[in-house]
């Protein structure tokens, strides 16, 4: 991903999430500008981008919250938190959200990081669940995990996918 892809970023993830979801650009600028290396599009021919992902490496506690422009890397990150990923229906079904997640999962390997995490949203719990994730119960979270959990609403669920 590069600076130049966040406007049509921001396109992807309108077409994709509900209001509730919509990231400002300068919060994908943030996290971009943080962790250039763990972040990807996925483009067109015409070098367009049609779905992205967006991961950063976290520890506890550094977990970035939704909307923030401010998210700054922890000095040891022990995770890789797959923050956003977002496929324009037309490139659904293609297999445009597996390579991003392998990109990731390679990323991860790469750098030493234990496992990689997600907040599921949307009712999408059980194609995470197809690709090696499993629920975290809100009771092996800590408080500040469980209220950002609580911040994408009730239908939020916490996963983790050990490495």
């Amino acid at each position: 991903m590069r600076t130049t892809d966040l406007g049509r970023v921001c396109e992807i993830q309108h077409q994709c999430y509900s209001r509730d979801f919509h990231e400002p650009e300068a919060a994908f600028a943030s996290k971009l500008r943080q962790s250039p290396g763990s972040c990807w599009v996925a483009c067109d021919a015409g070098d367009l981008p049609m779905a992205y992902l967006v991961s950063l490496p976290v520890s506890p506690g550094h977990y970035p919250a939704l909307h923030a422009d401010d998210w700054m890397p922890p000095a040891r990150p022990t995770t890789l938190y797959m923050h956003d990923m977002a496929v324009l229906p037309a490139w659904k079904g293609q297999g445009v959200a597996v390579q991003l997640f392998n990109a990731a999962h390679q990323y991860t390997i790469r750098s030493g990081l234990s496992d990689i995490t997600l907040i599921a949203v949307q009712g999408s719990v059980p194609y995470w669940q197809r690709h090696g994730f499993a629920m975290v119960a809100p009771e092996d979270m800590d408080h500040a995990m469980r209220k950002k959990l609580a911040s994408f609403g009730p239908d939020a669920r916490f996963m983790r996918q050990v490495i």
